[in-house]
């Protein structure tokens, strides 16, 4: 009966023990850890029983020792895995595509697709595309028709791909919201390493990789436009050439 209140006891103050330690600061609490450990262990050479922390130690040695040569093929653990992130840099998951015209810059996430802008200059100039309200937007895209066409473009594809039911429909309505590769003018090799998210000096897999991931996304047929898919082609072909 003693023996079983005794440990109930040890039980109850080993619970209360562990939510006070749980409570201090770290440098604490391995204090007591340790103070506990070496208790333990006079306990245990008091009572004879240390025979068993030995035996533990000699089953653990050939543990040990398997370790230790897994160690050794440790560099080459780190040289693949620095190859696999040499051949991933550059991708566009590692850098948000981007689009820039006069008025505008427009990047995508790589990881949801979802398209983000914001006014460089003229009206609304340093707005986030998507703090302005439905009336706002309509009156950048009247602007944007007769300054910039680019500018029309861009915005008419960021509405379609948000969302923006009806938004632009007077953009295309004027036979400007479709566009081809052709029809957009010169790109630089620049501007195409910003619209695939790569950085320069992409090797041909890299951007081929890109174009693909980011025509998935902006394809017409996928939720996209001709305007993206238009720029994400021409990029491609900037820079492949």
């Amino acid at each position: 009966m003693i023996r079983e209140v005794g440990l109930i006891a040890l039980i109850v103050g080993a619970w209360f023990g562990i939510r006070w330690l749980l409570k201090q600061p770290r440098n604490v609490q391995w204090r007591w850890v340790g103070i506990c450990a070496i208790i333990i262990l006079l306990g245990l050479a008091v009572t004879g029983k240390m025979h068993w922390i030995f035996a533990a130690v000699a089953a653990a040695v050939p543990l040990i020792r398997r370790l230790f040569g897994l160690i050794s093929y440790l560099p080459l653990l780190r040289g693949f895995l620095r190859r696999s992130n040499a051949s991933t840099q550059g991708f566009s998951s590692s850098r948000p595509s981007s689009i820039e015209t006069r008025f505008l810059r427009v990047t995508l996430d790589p990881v949801s697709g979802s398209l983000f802008g914001e006014v460089k200059q003229g009206l609304y100039q340093g707005r986030k595309l998507q703090d302005l309200s439905s009336q706002e937007l309509s009156e950048l895209l009247k602007e944007y028709t007769r300054t910039d066409p680019q500018s029309a473009q861009l915005l008419s594809a960021y509405l379609s791909r948000s969302g923006y039911a009806g938004s632009h429909r007077q953009h295309d309505q004027h036979g400007t919201g479709k566009s081809s590769a052709s029809s957009q003018g010169n790109m630089t090799r620049q501007e195409a390493y910003a619209i695939l998210g790569l950085n320069e000096g992409a090797s041909k897999k890299e951007i081929l990789e890109a174009h693909r991931r980011l025509i998935q996304k902006l394809h017409p047929d996928r939720g996209g436009n001709d305007y993206l898919a238009a720029k994400i082609n021409q990029a491609k072909q900037t820079l492949l050439a």
